[in-house]
């Protein structure tokens, strides 16, 4: 019997080993083949061997603790437990059985399990494998900070002024090699002496007024003045050994505690329970105890330095006056208390009496409970009545560490007065040198572009268009905002037979064609003028050079949309994949000639990869597959990326490059960490722009309180090779140590093709996030920022959004019998922050125009103007943040302010009024404000389209510009510039030519557009009239009127 449930024991072991080793080879396997198609196997390699040295690391030394305090505890227990708990049981399994062999028996089932258990946590530290990396890859790696030199004459000496506000913050030291930045130029220096309000460096920098001049140090905590880098690259492991060191000897401290009191060894007597162990349990305890609580006084070493990330309502990154000076001493003694608790533990095992080691155990509870008291007292009587005084070192602290952290310091932003004259006219706005401004005025959002390249470019219902993305081209030798997006494959929109089908779904649909081009001011009857549009043959405007080359043509493999696996043929002629359709049902047949994907070339290839896809039971039988068969899989551009390189954070919004003649996609990659002391965390911004606007904000990586955008990824549309390019002028560590540790995966930025280059640009989520910190943090005095006298807002907007309230409007009735349907219900548009929009424009004082990021700020709960933050996007200037204030005392119109302006004109408000009121409804675009020959130009694009959602093409009607405190509107941007500065209109210009021709009797003379406006609005208010008082007879004829009213004004607009 004993020999059979051995057998069946071993059976069952060795088939749980077989079926985890068949589990991993299914996992590995096709990765190791995924890794080496996409010629990134290094990486795969080392990520997969750190886990399994980090794993078995931590399981062999779990099963060693494990083990040994096992073996302890079987040789000083007895074979029998107590008799006081269990009546003098036995470890028997019968009468006639074997104690001893039993207890052998009970030993060896808790050694299996130890062992099991071992292998669990191995497994489980194996996802350690980053925090390792990063310990033994960071050395020589420090965070820089960049402190501004008080420049309020001429410099030349070596002592450096700098305020002492910037000295309390960053701890330089006697000795740092920091670097000097004077207008650009760069010297190398060493700290010999720190001053009161300067330092002395052991060489002479010169320095004229009015020059930007800042210098670069490691970068320290305030409070313990250790450099950055230790808390990003080397705590985190620290502290896991400390966590798991602690854990693993807590648990065998109570394991072991329990099972010498079920033997009666922890009380001598039975009639009293008192503490009367044998020596050598004694001592087995007290050393699990004394070890346990060395392990918990090194845990007080790691929050402390929690400290310096904890919060309160005035200092919102890193601890203030209460934590520092009152929670930190108590850690100190905490730490202390223990140490010498778990000392009295060791010296008490020689001790008869244990009196020592319960009095040391209870100091320390007690001492933990007060000190989670005496913090919140200090906080309360001391910090609360003199909050601004105690607290301002702190606030300090949080401000500078905050900016350094977000890119926020020394020369990244430039701040200066905006010159605003507000002299601008129609001939400015027009001239030659601001043509390539005036031909990027965005006209489309997109939105509304979106929803019309889905009805009017799509053509076939398995095409989507996921995004629309901006971006800037050469056209007409000059540069040009264009919308761009991408015609993918969506297989969910194929019918259900065709989802369905298993054969369709992996040999036949396999990738999108093509793309849309538009550029962003100009129309074709109330449509987009498309650059490039259609399926082969694809329609280019002449002026459009930048065309897809033949082979391989506009294929989309990878993609936004694509995520489904497929199989390609590269050798076949027949039963080839669905290219592009053709007339009637035909269509276009193509085969793979690209490098992605995994040869399927023998049979436990095709094997691994059934069982990874779900049993795929296809992937294994004969026919279609053959030897030179590939199987494209992590198609989707984000995955397929994260798969490469997860350590990095990902942008969610890819955009689509035209590329010598290929579709290219470029990801904005971040490198972030939660341990920058003293910074705030950015979830705290990006927590208020979801609730504002959930629709807008589409990233999803997780948040720290430190980011860079530091990497660049491209990734072919049609065979998915990934480039990961760094960007060297971030000076990030965090990426400089992915690329000691990953040799082969980055590539320098400058590697990077130069008609690339011209086509990166600043993310808008790091812009966005950054926008969002500057808001507080432009306030660099500790006193201003603690009264919160200069705070900033993003400015408000309206925007249709179609998850707003909705309100009601009245609706001609389909019958007057049926009074019901005479209002529907119309999403309204609503404010909004104003999203950041990608400009051409000429800075003040340049020469050439440039792309850049924008965005504008008001006074908190004011909708006035007080600056905006622009981002630059080309090179050499990429990554340059421009801060331009407005003058004090000069009241220029904010965002909202300026939609009051339109939604109070009669002319305009009525209009869309109207408008709403005949089965369409009105879409008012982004407010743009423009900054233009040292004036602000407002531009809103105002759209139509039908009620039906499913099929609506929106159309831009009007155009409304808006210039110091006056708003108007024309059919085209440059008819409502006329309007605005006195020009006459091409409608004007038409209606004089004809009048100048043929001779009309003033009597039959037709209605004014603006008559035919208030005659309209007339009768829409005595409709309105009528239906309160239920005259539905009234309300019919008015409404009669009012539809002969606005067919009437449709024919003078067309």
């Amino acid at each position: 019997m004993e020999s059979r449930t051995k057998r069946f024991i071993i059976t069952i072991v060795i088939l749980g080993i077989v079926g985890g080793l068949g589990a991993l080879w299914v996992n590995l396997y096709p990765d190791f083949l995924w890794f080496e198609m996409v010629e990134y196997k290094p990486v795969f390699t080392k990520i997969l061997w750190t886990k399994i040295f980090v794993g078995a690391i931590v399981g062999v030394c779990y099963l060693a603790i494990l083990l040994i305090n096992l073996a302890l505890i079987y040789r000083f227990t007895p074979a029998h437990l107590s008799p006081a708990f269990m009546g003098g049981t036995e470890f028997t399994g019968g009468a006639t059985s074997d104690p001893g062999a039993t207890r052998k028996m009970v030993y060896g089932g808790l050694t299996l399990l130890a062992i099991l258990f071992s292998i669990l946590m191995g497994y489980t530290a194996s996802d350690r494998w980053e925090i390792y990396l990063r310990f033994s890859n960071s050395n020589e790696l420090v965070f820089p900070a960049a402190t501004p030199i008080n420049v309020e004459g001429t410099i030349d000496s070596n002592e450096i002024p700098v305020s002492q506000l910037e000295l309390q913050a960053k701890h330089i030291k006697v000795g740092d090699q920091v670097n000097v930045q004077v207008d650009g130029i760069n010297q190398e220096a060493r700290v010999e002496a720190v001053l009161e309000n300067a330092i002395r460096l052991d060489t002479s920098v010169a320095i004229e007024p009015g020059q930007k001049a800042f210098f670069t140090s490691p970068a320290r905590d305030p409070i313990f003045k250790n450099d950055v880098a230790f808390y990003v690259f080397k705590m985190p492991l620290l502290r896991y050994i400390c966590g798991t060191l602690f854990g693993i000897f807590m648990l065998v401290t109570i394991f072991a505690t329990v099972i010498y009191f079920f033997h009666g060894l922890i009380t001598g007597d039975t009639s009293q329970f008192r503490f009367r162990p044998p020596f050598n349990v004694k001592a087995h305890l007290f050393t699990l105890v004394g070890v346990t609580l060395l392990c918990r006084a090194w845990n007080y070493q790691f929050a402390m330095y929690d400290l310096l990330y904890a919060s309160n309502k005035v200092v919102r990154g890193g601890g203030g006056y209460a934590a520092i000076q009152a929670r930190l001493p108590i850690l100190w003694i905490m730490l202390c208390i223990t140490v010498l608790c778990a000392l009295i533990f060791i010296v008490s095992i020689f001790l008869k009496r244990n009196t020592f080691a319960f009095g040391g155990f209870a100091v320390f509870l007690i001492a933990g409970f007060l000190g989670q008291v005496y913090p919140v007292a200090i906080q309360e009587w001391r910090v609360e009545p003199n909050k601004q005084v105690l607290e301002a070192d702190y606030i300090n602290y949080n401000i500078k560490s905050t900016l350094e952290a977000y890119g926020l310091a020394g020369n990244t932003v430039t701040e200066e007065e905006y010159p605003l004259i507000e002299q601008l006219s129609y001939d400015d706005i027009t001239s030659a040198e601001n043509a390539p401004v005036f031909n990027s005025i965005r006209l489309w959002d997109w939105r509304p572009l979106r929803r019309t390249f889905r009805q009017l470019q799509e053509l076939r219902s398995q095409y989507d268009f996921n995004d629309v993305d901006i971006d800037r081209y050469v056209v007409d030798g000059e540069i040009r905002q264009v919308m761009l997006s991408g015609r993918e494959l969506n297989i969910n929109e194929l019918p259900v037979e065709i989802r369905n089908d298993w054969y369709k779904q992996t040999y036949t649909y396999t990738h999108g064609y093509g793309a849309v081009v538009s550029p962003v001011n100009e129309i074709d009857n109330g449509k987009p003028n498309m650059y490039i549009q259609g399926l082969p043959p694809i329609e280019y405007k002449e002026q459009w050079q930048h065309r897809f080359d033949e082979t391989p043509g506009p294929r989309i493999y990878y993609g936004e949309r694509t995520d489904r696996y497929v199989i390609v043929h590269p050798d076949r002629t027949q039963g080839l994949e669905f290219d592009y359709p053709q007339e009637g049902q035909q269509y276009a047949e193509y085969a793979y000639q690209g490098k992605g994907g995994v040869l399927l070339n023998s049979f436990w290839r095709k094997m691994v990869y059934m069982l990874k896809f779900d049993n795929e039971i296809n992937l294994v039988l004969p026919g279609e597959i053959s030897s030179t068969s590939r199987i494209l899989y992590n198609r989707n551009i984000k995955k397929r990326i994260q798969k490469i390189a997860p350590f990095l954070r990902y942008d969610g919004d890819p955009y689509m490059i035209i590329h010598n003649g290929r579709l290219i996609w470029m990801i904005d990659a971040y490198t972030i960490t939660h341990r920058y002391p003293y910074s705030v965390s950015m979830k705290e911004f990006v927590d208020e722009r979801r609730r504002q606007l959930p629709d807008t904000q589409r990233d999803d990586q997780p948040w720290g309180n430190y980011i860079r955008n530091s990497v660049k990824v491209v990734v072919d549309a049609y065979d998915g090779t990934a480039d990961f390019y760094i960007m060297e002028r971030e000076q990030d560590p965090i990426a400089e140590c992915y690329r000691k540790i990953f040799p082969g995966l980055f590539k320098p930025f400058q590697e990077m093709p130069d008609e690339l280059k011209a086509h990166i640009r600043y993310p808008l989520a790091m812009f966005l996030i950054q926008a969002r910190v500057y808001q507080d943090y432009h306030m660099k005095d500790p006193v201003t920022f603690y009264a919160g006298e200069d705070k900033w807002e993003i400015g408000m907007e309206l925007y249709d959004n179609t998850d707003a309230q909705t309100q009601q409007v009245p609706q001609q009735p389909r019958s007057p019998f049926v009074p019901q349907q005479q209002t529907v219900q119309r999403p309204a548009a609503e404010g909004q922050p104003v999203e950041p929009y990608y400009v051409v424009i000429r800075l003040p004082g340049e020469e050439k125009p440039e792309f850049m990021l924008m965005l504008p700020f008001t006074p908190l709960n004011k909708p006035n103007l007080t600056a905006w933050l622009a981002a630059r996007c080309d090179l050499p200037q990429y990554g340059q943040l421009l801060v331009y204030r407005f003058p004090k005392g000069r009241q220029i119109a904010g965002p909202m302010q300026v939609e009051n302006f339109i939604s109070q004109e009669p002319e305009i408000s009525q209009q869309i009024s109207l408008w709403n009121t005949q089965g369409s409804r009105v879409l008012r675009g982004n407010l743009l404000i423009l900054p233009m020959n040292n004036s602000l130009l407002y531009v809103e694009p105002i759209y139509i389209q039908s009620e039906d959602e499913k099929t609506a093409i929106p159309e831009l009607r009007r155009v409304v510009i808006g210039y110091e405190n006056k708003v108007v509107w024309g059919e085209t941007l440059e008819d409502a510039l006329r309007e605005m500065f006195g020009q006459r209109t091409r409608r004007q210009i038409t209606e004089a030519t004809a009048t100048t021709e043929t001779t009309t009797d003033p009597s039959t003379e037709q209605t004014s557009f603006r008559g035919l406006i208030e005659q309209a609005s007339q009768y829409f208010n005595e409709a309105q009239s009528a239906q309160r008082a239920g005259d539905w007879a009234e309300y019919g004829r008015l409404h009669q009127l009012l539809g002969e009213t606005l067919q009437q004004l449709e024919e003078n607009t067309q």
